[in-house]
Formats: structure tokens, sequence, C-alpha cells
């Protein structure tokens, strides 16, 4: 097995340390399987000290994953946008200057310190509010919308609702 220290914990074998602050977070909690999958295989890359400079491209990511290029694809921005990883070099294929030369995007990982500063742990900053704009109100929704003053304030802009509360009925005439 190994050496172990006084706890029978392995003092050799790399692991994954995944902190409760990680998988507590907002962030966590609203990640699909893929993408946890991904960060941890990205997080398996991490030797400790190459955070910033951890090379794992979409083709690495399907063939760990074994799932197809979309899912990798939303995986790995999904990543991103809740801020688990930073891209610090983006990946490029130059097939056609050269054939085979090509490099593979440069991840950090935010909940691991990186060129000598703490850890960032953009993922604490993620909300679940994505829309913050205020919800469209129609006369059809089930918001209380159907109110006599919400129909008179839709009467007096001229707009004719099709509510069964208003006074004048369109009727058709085929």
């Amino acid at each position: 097995m190994g050496r172990v220290n006084k706890k029978g914990r392995s003092t050799s074998e790399p692991f994954i340390c995944l902190h409760r602050g990680v998988t507590d977070s907002a962030a966590w909690k609203s990640l699909t399987c893929e993408a946890k999958a991904l960060l941890l295989e990205i997080w398996a890359r991490h030797n400790g000290m190459n955070n910033g400079c951890i090379g794992f491209s979409h083709r690495q990511a399907r063939t760990a994953l074994r799932v197809g290029n979309g899912k990798v694809q939303r995986a790995f921005q999904e990543l991103q946008e809740k801020g688990f990883i930073v891209v610090h070099h983006k990946g490029h294929f130059d097939w056609k200057v050269v054939a085979g030369t090509g490099r593979a995007s440069e991840w950090e990982i935010t909940g691991e310190p990186c060129d000598g500063k703490p850890p960032s742990k953009l993922y604490r900053k993620w909300s679940e509010n994505k829309n913050t704009a205020p919800a469209l109100r129609t006369a059809g929704s089930d918001n209380g919308n159907r109110s006599p003053s919400m129909i008179e304030q839709f009467k007096e802009n001229g707009s004719d609702i099709g509510n069964q509360y208003t006074t004048t009925s369109r009727k058709s005439g085929s």
C-alpha cells in the first residue's frame, strides 16, 4: 500500500481534496454530472505546483468522460461560468500550418493557490439568480394579473388583452 501516517492515511499516493466549502456551495450543487466529472479530471492533473498550467484539451475530456463534443463544450463552459476553472492560455490546433502541432488550453483551478497567490474561489461569488430583469407581466399568466385594476390599465393603453373580464369582446366574423 505504501507509507501511511499516524491516522492511517497515505503519504505517498496523490489525492484530490474536495473541501466542504466547495461541495456545499450553490455553484457545485448546480453543476451537471458532466461538469463535476470534468472538474475532477482536471483536478487529478494538478500536482500541487502546476495550477494555471494544467493542460487539458477537449479531445482528452471527450476520451476521459466518454461523452460527445457538445457535452464537453457545455461542461467546460459551465465550469468557467460558475467560477471553478479559469483559462490561462487558450488552446489552438494549427493543422493547416504544420500537421499535428497544437496546444491544449491551460487551466487554473480556482480552489487551489496559483502563482504564489491564495485561491480565488470564484465559485463562491456565483449565484443562481441569472436573470435579474423583472418578470414580464402578461394578462394570461398566473401572477394575479387579471385583477380589475390591471385590466383597466391595459384598456387605457389601448390593448385588447382578450380577458373574460373586459366589457367589449372581439368576435371573429368568418
